[in-house]
C-alpha cells in the first residue's frame, strides 16, 4: 500500500540530505510487514507498507505490533 505525500514547501525549508528511506520499522504481525517513509528533496514524498506474504496489505497494521 502506497501513500504519495504532498508537503507545503512554502510553509517549510528542505531537510538536509540523507539516503532513503528516512525511516523505516517492521512489525511482527500479521505476517511479518514493514513501514517505509521516503523524501525526495529534502520534503516527505512516500509512505509505504510492504509484506513478505503472497497476500496483499489491506489496512494499515497496528501500532501496537511495531518491532522497535
Amino acid at each position: 500500500m502506497t501513500v504519495d505525500l504532498t508537503v507545503d514547501r512554502a510553509a517549510v525549508p528542505p531537510a538536509p540530505p540523507h539516503n532513503n528511506p528516512a525511516a523505516d520499522a517492521g512489525y511482527t504481525v500479521p505476517d511479518f510487514p514493514g513501514v517505509m517513509v521516503l523524501t525526495k528533496d529534502g520534503y516527505l514524498s512516500l509512505l509505504e507498507i510492504y509484506s513478505v506474504s503472497d497476500d496483499p496489505i489491506t489496512t494499515w497494521p497496528e501500532p501496537r505490533f511495531l518491532d522497535r
